[in-house]
């Protein structure tokens, strides 16, 4: 096997590799975002009826909630069409 199909066969297992992994990437960001938006509209509550920090509390346990159903059912979801594409 010379150098140049060693090199290709790399290139083509880190795109491979690359490719596999590029669907998830996004999930952890997506459930960080979502906990800090319910956190952040539970602390503008807080500033506006002076009730600090009961809705911000309230906004990142209800953000963590959303934010995980959101995540389980993009992983269940990629598995599925993994799963498909596998069998195909």
């Amino acid at each position: 096997m010379s150098d140049e199909e060693k090199k290709e066969k790399i290139f083509q297992s880190v795109g491979r590799a690359i490719k596999e992994v590029a669907p998830y990437s996004g999930l952890g960001l997506q459930l960080a975002v979502t906990v800090v938006i319910f956190w952040f509209i539970g602390r503008l509550i807080d500033e506006h009826y002076g009730t600090s920090p009961l809705w911000m509390v309230i906004g990142a346990m209800f953000g963590i909630i959303v934010g995980m159903y959101n995540f389980i059912k993009a992983v269940i979801e990629l598995g599925k069409k993994r799963k498909s594409k596998n069998e195909s």
